[in-house]
């Protein structure tokens, strides 16, 4: 048996080599002659060496020529997935489990979702999901507001942000009004409250209108939540303090804001997690929920039970 493993945001690795016109700092490098780790390199975000970061891992993107949209990349992205999954069942002469963690799953469940199931039947004999955002997240909402540096206490919130807000995915992952109460606020100001009705006029207030066509191309691709077709286990971490909302001064947005917390695994809010719940008679192939009590979001990657309940799907019949 094998798997294919989807990671999330925090567990993916990029190298880069550059070649580049300008620089933003003297100290930065316009061209290097070897690939080198950019995401994530802690080594890069010290004071002025975090301004040749932020250059390097900005996303270009314009709604004025948007001549690839976001589902077509995906589609290109999924055809290589595909093509991988099917050597490798074919190499072990079976079907594979994917594991996805984080904002994997919801690239999982999009390629899933694209998939005749003629062929999950045959390639696919589980999908094992960690900590999975299926109604968004929360903290995505600061992410685009404020900035958000991970805890990593070197890095100005404010600073980074502006790397943050050219990650289409970011807005990907804003809290669906299919699982959240439509009244409830995730941003209060002296003069506003935001709610998930609110996010266009959201971006239209932090001088940030790119970030509403963002939402608009990436809200559709598994809003609906359509059931996988394939067996799944949901893994999901609580009982630890998780951003549920923020309150803002008079200095919105340029300023920390004070965090309400609800539960979830620091990242993940509960109520999110649990969406896969849903597709319980919605699909044949069983669909199982396994709480992770005191699990953060990316210790439970070597959670000791999170590797046993995997070695468990691997190794069943």
């Amino acid at each position: 048996m094998l798997l294919v493993a989807v990671p999330g945001d925090l567990g993916n690795q990029l190298e880069a080599k550059l070649d580049k016109p300008s620089v933003v700092h003297y100290i930065c490098y316009k061209k290097t002659e070897n690939f080198f780790t950019l995401w994530l390199n802690l080594e890069l975000l010290v004071p002025y060496a975090i301004d040749c970061w932020i250059d390097n891992m900005r996303q270009w993107w314009s709604g004025a020529t948007r001549e690839t949209t976001t589902s077509e990349e995906l589609h290109t992205t999924g055809g290589k997935l595909r093509q991988m999954i099917e050597e490798m069942a074919e190499k072990a002469g079976g079907p594979v489990v994917l594991i996805a963690h984080s904002m994997g799953n919801m690239y999982t469940l999009y390629f899933l979702n694209q998939q005749k199931q003629a062929w999950k039947d045959k390639y696919i004999k589980a999908f094992i999901s960690l900590g999975a955002p299926w109604a968004g997240v929360a903290k995505t909402l600061r992410v685009v507001t404020s900035g958000d540096n991970n805890r990593i206490p070197l890095i100005s919130p404010l600073k980074i942000r502006s790397q943050q807000r050219t990650a289409v995915s970011t807005t990907w992952l804003l809290p669906y009004d299919h699982s959240w109460p439509k009244d409830q606020v995730f941003i209060k100001t002296p003069t506003t409250n935001y709610t998930v009705k609110d996010y266009e006029k959201l971006y239209s207030d932090i001088g940030f209108r790119d970030g509403w066509l963002m939402r608009k191309d990436t809200e559709p691709l598994v809003s609906d939540l359509t059931a996988p077709g394939v067996a799944v286990h949901c893994l999901y971490g609580n009982g630890i303090p998780t951003p549920e909302a923020f309150q803002y001064s008079d200095m919105f947005p340029d300023v920390e804001p004070d965090v309400v917390y609800g539960d979830g695994d620091g990242t993940v809010n509960l109520r999110s997690a649990v969406q896969c719940k849903r597709w319980t008679g919605q699909q044949k192939q069983p669909v199982a929920l396994k709480e992770l009590p005191g699990n953060e979001h990316v210790n439970m990657l070597t959670n000791i039970t999170t590797v046993d309940y995997i070695k468990t799907v691997l190794f069943s019949p």
